[in-house]
């Protein structure tokens, strides 16, 4: 119980990240954990707003931890 608690904990701060750093222009953000990776899902309008979601996800998570499928979508 605590260490599903602990993991939502670090799946809502990796999702207050990106939207931070996105300043909020990314879609349909889903921040979920799938065979012990952390899947990070949404939309954004530019490759550049691409770099900066994976720089709040990997900011928070180790490399091979997380498992990014953000798509820029105009």
């Amino acid at each position: 119980m605590v260490a599903q608690s602990l993991n939502r904990m670090l799946l809502d701060r990796v999702e207050s990240r990106i939207r931070e750093l996105t300043y909020g222009r990314i879609r349909n953000l889903a921040v979920v954990e799938e065979d012990g990776k952390v899947v990070v899902r949404g939309q954004v309008p530019s490759h550049h707003m691409r770099q900066l979601a994976l720089q709040g996800a990997l900011e928070l998570l180790p490399g091979d931890a997380c498992c990014p499928c953000i798509t820029v979508a105009s």
